[in-house]
């Protein structure tokens, strides 16, 4: 704990109980991720192929939750950024978009830490990270957004007055895999964060590059995933119907 508080401060004590509730809002979001996913997975070996394409959505709207609550979390851990930093990246009166916000926390953790480093260390961690964000946090929650308001299964263009065929595609193939790749990679995204936030000159001295590694390792391993050619689940052992 001494090392944390060396250079970093406990937030305003509103924020620790805004932090406290994020705890909760996480601890219920992980059941409801295990009872879907559950649901799902029953769904997928009794060949119910309807049911497994409206519950994949529901999973990623969950899922959206999850990312979002588990960002304000990590945000507001304790012993971690200073409340003006907080301030800046939840910013609630500027209406940020996620990106911002995402980037914004980003250059904040990297701020104390870089000032004794030198050379390309921190730009290429934040590099590495960035495109991450942008790829598996930022992207997805396009289409996240657009299920969240109404657009099912055809998406809108941005005037509303026709049908966005490229976001329609990738709504229909949304895949339950899919988005369980999502919850690992952010969970082990935040991780590598948390660390940088909570203890930059130590955690994330002795951790980054072994999770980063292992963040990378997921990635690649996950890339050609889908529910008809990855059983995730141990208890899966029947073959996954495929769609006709």
């Amino acid at each position: 704990m001494a090392e944390r508080t060396k250079y970093f401060h406990m937030p305003n004590p509103e924020s620790y109980l805004i932090y406290q509730a994020y705890v909760i809002n996480l601890r219920d979001l992980t059941a409801a991720e295990t009872d879907i996913r559950r649901l799902i997975n029953r769904a997928l070996k009794s060949g119910r192929e309807h049911t497994v394409l409206i519950q994949t959505k529901v999973y990623a709207l969950i899922y959206s939750t999850f990312s979002e609550a588990s960002f304000s979390k990590m945000v507001l851990t304790p012993y971690g950024f200073e409340q003006g930093f907080i301030n800046q990246i939840l910013a609630l009166d500027l209406n940020l978009t996620l990106q911002e916000k995402w980037i914004k926390c980003l250059d904040l953790a990297f701020n104390k830490f870089s000032k004794s480093k030198k050379g390309s260390e921190v730009p290429n961690k934040k590099l590495e990270l960035s495109r991450i964000i942008q790829k598996f946090i930022i992207e997805p929650s396009i289409i996240r957004n657009k299920i969240a308001h109404g657009q099912f299964s055809q998406a809108i263009n941005r005037k509303g007055n026709s049908v966005n065929s490229e976001l329609t595609k990738k709504i229909l193939d949304l895949s339950f895999v899919g988005v369980m790749r999502l919850f690992k990679i952010n969970r082990l995204l935040v991780s590598i964060i948390e660390d940088l936030i909570e203890s930059p000159d130590y955690f994330h001295h002795s951790n980054y590059y072994s999770k980063f590694q292992e963040l990378c390792d997921f990635i690649e391993k996950s890339d050609s995933w889908s529910n008809s050619s990855k059983l995730l689940v141990n208890n899966m052992k029947r073959k996954i119907p495929t769609r006709n």
